[in-house]
């Protein structure tokens, strides 16, 4: 099963467990695979370098670019969406999951953010928070 996951949902994976932890120890274990492109490691890998989670990633022993290494390591690279009409208006940035996920037949959009999750779908590709996503994928692979 392919799936995206937005930036939030791979932060919270990379520095604290819960349901997005348990997407990422999913892909390792290769039931999953999480699809990104350059804008979205980009993303992650700015995020991940915010002051804010300089404390964290010192409780883990870890370095922003070690953690974006490892999850560079669980992604697989695909190429960038074509540009697509803003569905998202509130957050345009957000648009860029919805074309990935078009793009590349994902199965699954992860996200824990407002704007995509009131989406609900797009191009028949359900959006899901990460504890949607961890039942779905435990149901189909019982």
């Amino acid at each position: 099963m392919k799936i995206i996951i937005d930036t939030n949902v791979a932060i919270s994976g990379l520095l604290w467990g819960g349901a997005p932890n348990h997407i990422l120890k999913l892909c390792r274990n290769g039931i999953v695979g999480i699809l990104e492109c350059a804008e979205t490691l980009d993303e992650v890998k700015t995020v991940l370098q915010y002051p804010r989670f300089s404390d964290r990633l010192s409780a883990l022993g870890v370095t922003a670019i070690e953690a974006f290494a490892y999850f560079m390591n669980l992604s697989t690279y695909v190429t960038s969406p074509e540009i697509i009409p803003e569905v998202i208006i509130k957050d345009p940035a957000d648009n860029v999951f919805l074309g990935l996920a078009s793009k590349h037949s994902a199965s699954l959009i992860v996200s824990g953010d407002k704007h995509l999750l009131e989406v609900n779908s797009y191009n028949g590709i359900q959006i899901v928070t990460p504890s949607e996503c961890v039942n779905v994928i435990l149901s189909i692979n019982k």
